[in-house]
């Protein structure tokens, strides 16, 4: 679901997409209390560019703690 979630975000015209790492963290410390605790997945990937360029990023996803719903997700460079 979190791979999805990135394809679905990628540029327009962007090919080659590849998970190259990841991570999974029980966040415990959640801000909003209707989430007791979730499941963060960090994705790190590449993927390249409309002008050809190969861009490596990563990606922090949140789900609930059963792992059906994405609560939300961070890009990060």
């Amino acid at each position: 679901m979190a791979k999805d979630y990135i394809e679905w975000h990628l540029p327009q015209h962007s090919s080659n997409f590849d998970i190259t790492a990841f991570k999974e963290d029980t966040v415990r410390n959640m801000p909003d209390s209707n989430f007791k605790r979730a499941i963060c997945y960090t994705l790190y990937y590449r993927f390249t560019d409309s002008t050809n360029q190969v861009q490596q990023k990563r990606t922090s996803v949140l789900f609930t703690l059963d792992g059906q719903s994405i609560i939300t997700a961070m890009n990060q460079p």
